[in-house]
């Protein structure tokens, strides 16, 4: 009996083990891959400067329609804050779309990482 109960108890330790290697995040390679003109301002102009929001209403500060107006918020950390270390940004109560997809977010990561060129 103490043998089968050892055997149990060695085979959930394994199961446990493998099952928390699996949940690591891919790395994401970035050289190069991401400009404003070339691929975010698509992503913003879907996911933040669209009616209402970001795009010079009193509802959301800033204006992001162009690169020059994402800058202040680029500089001092307040875009990368909000919507890669909090994710709150878009809102979940957004009239547009509520949240970047992976692909999308992988990108202004790597656009952040790289100091945000703009072409």
């Amino acid at each position: 009996m103490q043998k089968i109960s050892f055997f149990i108890f060695f085979f959930l330790i394994v199961i446990f083990q493998n099952s928390c290697t699996s949940d690591v995040a891919p790395e994401i390679t970035c050289e190069g891959i991401s400009s404003y003109d070339m691929n975010i301002k698509a992503i913003i102009d879907t996911n933040c400067a669209y009616e209402g929001c970001h795009n010079g209403t009193p509802s959301a500060p800033g204006i992001f329609l162009d690169y020059d107006g994402l800058i202040p918020f680029l500089v001092s950390g307040s875009f990368e804050q909000r919507v890669i270390n909090i994710g709150d940004m878009p809102p979940d109560y957004a009239l547009g779309p509520r949240m970047l997809n992976s692909e999308d977010l992988d990108l202004v990561i790597c656009w952040i990482e790289e100091d945000f060129p703009e072409n």
